[in-house]
């Protein structure tokens, strides 16, 4: 099942949106502050999230089998949530250090945007959502779906045993340097899209609209009939 765009890649959010967005960029999360961790140790793909208090929340993932560390969206902390219409009783938040923390891995890839190869780095999605501690297997026996949200308003909804599939990366790096806001960052949902067979033999411009930059939070829920 190909991924499924709900807004125009190109349609940003206006007027009073547009600055309600861009003042959650600048706020961490209510639960954030509240607790303090220490960094864990292992890079492995089981690490849990580190909410330090030091960092602003960069992922919130929220649904079926997700392990809270946080509560509903608050009016002003999680006004992007509010912005583009999300709710939820509890869900999982962590903060930069935490997602680069797992282990890490690294992709190569012709990008729509110059054209040019460039290398991305950062966590697997399908090792955050176990670190959020979501079994991965009972998930997709479940046939869940994942949608993903970008600070500008553009998502996209795939089935999560295709993320799986994709090997989709939260890219945090590109050629070795820290993705940023104003860029594609500083988080970015991405994939190689040549060792897709059902992407390699599109053009360029055609094989990445699930691919979602800026990207801060993902939803995990049963699929709409």
């Amino acid at each position: 099942m190909a991924a499924k765009s709900l807004f125009s890649r190109r349609s940003l959010l206006q007027g009073s949106a547009a600055s309600a967005a861009l003042s959650a960029m600048a706020l961490p999360a209510a639960a954030a502050s509240a607790r303090t961790a220490s960094r864990p140790a292992s890079r492995s793909a089981s690490s849990t999230c580190v909410l330090d208090g030091l960092q602003p929340v960069m992922l919130t993932i929220s649904g079926t089998g997700v392990q809270a560390n946080r509560g509903k969206p608050q009016a002003v902390a999680d006004r992007m949530l509010n912005t583009h219409g999300y709710q939820f009783d509890a869900a999982w938040s962590c903060g930069l250090d935490a997602l680069n923390s797992l282990e890490q891995h690294q992709l190569t890839t012709q990008l729509e945007y110059d054209e040019a190869e460039h290398r991305l780095q950062g966590p697997l999605l399908e090792h955050v959502l176990q670190a959020a501690g979501i079994d991965i297997a009972h998930a997709i026996a479940q046939g869940l779906q994942l949608t993903l949200q970008g600070i500008d308003g553009y998502r996209t909804q795939m089935p999560l045993t295709q993320a799986v599939r994709w090997r989709i990366l939260l890219a945090t790096q590109l050629d070795g340097l820290p993705l940023s806001v104003g860029g594609v960052g500083p988080l970015w949902a991405v994939f190689a899209p040549q060792h897709i067979p059902e992407l390699s033999q599109l053009p360029i411009q055609q094989r990445f609209p699930a691919a979602v930059w800026g990207l801060y939070y993902i939803q995990i829920s049963p699929a709409v009939a």
